[in-house]
């Protein structure tokens, strides 16, 4: 009897996706061309990715309306980023850098630390857009968002707390919301999962 081979549409379009978006989208990958002090890079990278993102939310209101909404744009590319990079470590198991740590301990300490500061990237872009969708759209929320108002209003939502004070009215204000819900429910049932199985894995 013929074995029936194993393959599915799906995986395989979602795989080639990945692939597509690491090759074409993944800005980080034509830094670390070597692997060459590659855990300084990506540490020194991600720290200065942090420290603009949070400085693009402080400083909204001192920055020209045209050139914010071209930063917004361009910080889409990083939430992508972040999306098929955790996609190819924890679905695909491709791309493993940290894989060339010798001591599992130290792993999966710079695992969380990394996984941390991409978080914080997270909620702070997505304060940033809130911040200028509310500054460009009055009222497109049920209040007008500041800086610590739409701050507060992401991580509420990436927490999934939901206190129903603040929420969307306009339309883009709700498809943005709606995309770091997704974003929450992928980071909890993906990434969150795969550094469990990593950590339990290696102390097996």
């Amino acid at each position: 009897m013929e074995k029936i081979r194993e393959q599915s549409i799906l995986v395989n379009l979602l795989s080639r996706f990945v692939e597509f978006g690491n090759n074409r989208f993944v800005l980080s990958r034509y830094i670390f061309k070597s692997d060459e002090n590659i855990f300084h890079k990506l540490e020194g990278l991600i720290f200065i990715i942090t420290l603009f993102c949070i400085g693009l939310w402080l400083w909204l209101d001192y920055i020209p309306v045209s050139i914010s909404i071209v930063i917004a744009y361009l910080l889409i590319q990083r939430v992508v980023e972040f999306v098929i990079v955790y996609s190819r470590n924890f679905i695909f198991n491709r791309g493993r850098i940290y894989t060339h740590f010798q001591d599992p301990q130290k792993r999966g300490q710079w695992l969380i630390l990394m996984f941390t500061m991409n978080v914080i990237q997270m909620t702070v872009i997505f304060a940033y857009w809130y911040q200028l969708i509310s500054f460009l759209r009055p009222a497109a929320f049920s209040q007008h968002l500041g800086a610590l108002d739409s701050l507060y209003f992401s991580l509420a939502t990436f927490l999934t707390v939901g206190y129903g004070d603040v929420h969307p009215i306009s339309a883009i204000a709700k498809i943005v919301t709606m995309a770091q819900i997704t974003l929450t429910f992928y980071v909890l049932v993906i990434v969150i999962n795969g550094l469990i199985s990593i950590h339990f894995r290696e102390n097996k």
